[in-house]
């Protein structure tokens, strides 16, 4: 009696390994939709952290702060400690603030002032089609994210 082999032949693991690849190659594009997503969620919640951290100090502090965003060199700074953050060059922001906040045609600040008021504003931030929001209250300083 002849004992059978048992495992797989060349044929299968070839249909195996072309059915992989295919879900690998049609995958492959909302993969990199799905990292843009977090790309930019992940900055507009750094934005927001910033934000609010510099209106916090502001009013413990009993001093305006001031948070700043320079759009050529793709980075936002905050705090006492003038913090830098930088982001993805392929990230696009648009602030929207007071005309004395604006310090040239791409660098541009929010202020924020001991009683927890700001000169208030807006941040866009978009990556493909992935969109947020960042509304600067003046009247309270309050910053809220909308997706």
């Amino acid at each position: 009696m002849k004992k059978r082999l048992s495992g797989f032949s060349l044929i299968e693991l070839l249909i195996v390994l072309t059915i992989t690849i295919s879900i690998l190659v049609l995958a492959a594009p909302r993969l990199n939709g799905t990292l843009d997503s977090l790309q930019v969620k992940k900055l507009s919640r750094e934005i927001v952290a910033s934000l609010r951290a510099t209106r916090s100090q502001a009013i413990s502090k009993g001093q305006d702060g001031t948070w700043l965003l320079d759009l050529d060199k793709h980075y936002f700074q905050y705090g006492r400690e003038n913090t830098k953050v930088s982001y993805a060059d392929d990230i696009k922001l648009i602030l929207t603030t007071a005309s004395k906040e604006q310090v040239s045609d791409t660098v541009a600040r929010i202020r924020f002032f001991p009683d927890g008021s700001a000169t208030g504003g807006e941040i866009k931030l978009s990556q493909g089609k992935f969109n947020y929001s960042i509304h600067i209250d003046w009247l309270t300083g309050r910053v809220k994210i909308y997706e």
